[in-house]
């Protein structure tokens, strides 16, 4: 509309230049045709400002009829009100009358009112869109009051065509809707105003996912690059054959948004049989229906980003339908995360012990500190299983390590747990911790703070995070080590705890996963003995200590001495019991320990 302005300004300036008063009807329609689109450019511009202020983001015909009645009085008083015409000094031509100063109030009534609006309701818009949008009107309405005082300045489409210039540089600028690294696809801002637009008209649609997952999470740059001309095919192909646009909600998925169902079923037929020549990237197709599924603009980003980011790895099909089972699972995982961040904050986390058998003299000397989260309300608790990850993806398990470890040390200091016999408590390291350069000295400052002897502490590597930054893990164990720490490498025989994690650092002990000894010693498959004689007798060659976990029974322990296991941890032993029944056990076994030794039988 302000181009149009623009051309019926010089329409009219060709008119009054060049053509003489004899043309006084035609010299009335483009003056008309100019105040107009002039009139209708500025209440355009407070219908747009003024869906920036709603939370649909569409302005209703209703609200929209009601701003555009002063347009419609305007164009009436135009076409049949008093307009004059004369000249400057200069020669410039200008028009007044009862008519033309009636639409500049009408213009000004637009341009005032939106800047009050946007002045009063800023906590509606980002920064980056007040401001713009205020330098915008601030700039028009200046301009438009000096034209109206000067006669024969023409600088209001000037004014108008900055507004416009400015909004399109800052807010609507269509590159900053793209994706940069993959062509033509769409970013996450551009689809969550499609979809915004989409509930706003209250419609059946159907939200259309491609999401890529990999052997792992962390991607090199030809791993990076491999995936985006993957995406890039996907969008080629669905802008072929179903007509419709590539966005991406995060780095590994597309969506794609239709309204006929049936092109839905046309879109997994081509992404179940896309030819893909690299075999680095599965893709899992999903579909997410409104309102069938939720009518909640928010709930629906939060379905797609918990889908791509959790449900899609517990899920083996290709294909995808979320339903309520999904949504029910989505809205458990969040409110384990808001347990989780409120337990950060009151450092209301929980230390338990699992007491660890020493094959050698019998006793119980070490044990293994694990974090616990209870229930808020209630006396239930969340399994480690559930929260860990969730702490990881929201950058709080470093936090949660700070907060245990802080708990260890001060129970080792407080309860004096060497004059039980204890000379080493476990401390699971997560991979994100252990990556952090500041990592050594904080845990060194808490270890003096309660003047624990660094070799009263074992930390063990958790592989729920990918180590990905081997020169400051290495840095970070190499400086407690030097403290006299020892590490251990845990859950190995599952995920990345594996042989070549093993070759990377010098670690001192190696606990074998619970699910790899049950294997191991499942008597429905003696030929799994194999692998377990293999892989003690691997990691004592190399000079490693080894502890199994998940010991349950007498047999299990039994074999597990003879094959020469030096460590047990287990259920059979103990399950993993708070401070207090800690502190209870570890006396009966000095009691225990003690008696025999008086006895002469130790």
């Amino acid at each position: 509309m302000a181009y149009i302005n623009v051309i019926a300004e010089i329409m009219e300036c060709l008119v009054f230049v060049y053509l003489d008063s004899t043309f006084l009807t035609l010299r009335r329609a483009t003056q008309n045709f100019y105040v107009g689109t002039l009139l209708t450019t500025a209440y355009l511009m407070a219908v747009y400002v003024h869906s920036k202020l709603t939370e649909s983001r569409l302005v209703s015909r209703k609200i929209a009829l009601c701003m555009s009645l002063p347009l419609i009085a305007g164009i009436i008083f135009l076409l049949f009100g008093n307009v004059q015409y004369s000249r400057t000094a200069e020669g410039v031509y200008y028009s007044y009358g009862t008519a033309i100063n009636f639409c500049y109030d009408i213009g000004f009534l637009y341009i005032f009112a939106t800047l009050i609006f946007v002045i009063a309701y800023r906590r509606r818009l980002k920064k980056e869109e007040f401001m713009p949008i205020t330098v915008g009107l601030v700039v028009w309405a200046l301009l438009s009051c000096f034209q109206f005082f000067i006669h024969g300045a023409q600088v209001s489409s000037v004014a108008m065509m900055l507004m416009a210039l400015i909004l399109f540089l800052s807010l609507e600028n269509p590159r900053e809707y793209y994706e940069k690294s993959i062509p033509n696809v769409l970013s996450r801002t551009a689809f969550i105003m499609l979809i915004v637009e989409k509930f706003a008209a209250g419609k059946n649609f159907f939200i259309l996912s491609v999401i890529f997952t990999g052997k792992t999470n962390v991607l090199t740059g030809a791993d990076r690059e491999e995936l985006c001309e993957l995406q890039a095919g996907i969008a080629r192909m669905a802008q072929l054959n179903i007509g419709t646009a590539a966005y991406t909600s995060g780095w590994n998925t597309l969506e794609f948004v239709v309204n006929d169902p049936q092109k839905v079923e046309t879109f997994m037929n081509l992404i179940n049989n896309y030819k893909d020549t690299g075999n680095l990237f599965k893709m899992t197709f999903s579909v997410l229906e409104v309102p069938k599924c939720t009518n909640s603009v928010d709930e629906a980003i939060q379905i797609l980003d918990y889908v791509s980011n959790d449900y899609v790895y517990t899920q083996s099909s290709p294909n995808l339908v979320i339903d309520e089972n999904v949504v029910d699972k989505m809205i458990y995982r969040n409110s384990i995360e808001d347990i989780v961040r409120q337990a950060v904050k009151l450092k209301a986390f929980d230390v338990y012990y699992q007491p660890i058998l020493c094959v050698k003299d019998g006793t119980f000397s070490s044990a293994e500190a694990l974090v616990r989260l209870r229930r808020p309300h209630t006396e239930g608790y969340i399994s480690p299983e559930d929260f860990i990850p969730i702490a990881e993806k929201c950058g709080l398990i470093q936090e949660i390590d700070d907060l245990v470890f802080e708990k260890v040390c001060s129970f080792i200091a407080r309860e004096k747990l060497s004059s039980y016999g204890i000379k080493v408590v476990e401390v699971n390291l997560s991979g994100n911790e252990v990556v952090d350069q500041q990592t050594h000295t904080r845990l060194r400052h808490k270890m003096e703070k309660y003047h624990i002897p660094p070799k009263f502490i074992n930390f063990e590597i958790t592989e729920t995070s990918y180590i990905n930054n081997d020169e400051v893990f290495k840095e970070n164990v190499r400086k407690l080590k030097d403290l006299g720490s020892t590490f251990s490498m845990d859950d190995f025989g599952s995920g990345y705890s594996n042989l070549l994690e093993i070759l990377k650092m010098d670690y001192f002990l190696v606990k074998m996963d619970k699910e790899f000894v049950w294997n191991c010693l499942d008597p429905s498959k003696p030929e799994n003995m194999r692998m377990m004689d293999y892989t003690i007798n691997f990691l004592k060659d190399f000079g490693l200590h080894i502890l199994a976990e998940g010991v349950e029974t007498l047999d299990q322990a039994r074999l597990l001495i003879d094959k020469g296991v030096e460590y047990l941890q287990g259920f059979y032993y103990s399950r993993p019991i708070p401070e207090e029944e800690y502190i209870e056990f570890l006396k009966a076994q000095k009691g225990l320990f003690d008696s025999t030794k008086e006895g002469g039988k130790l």
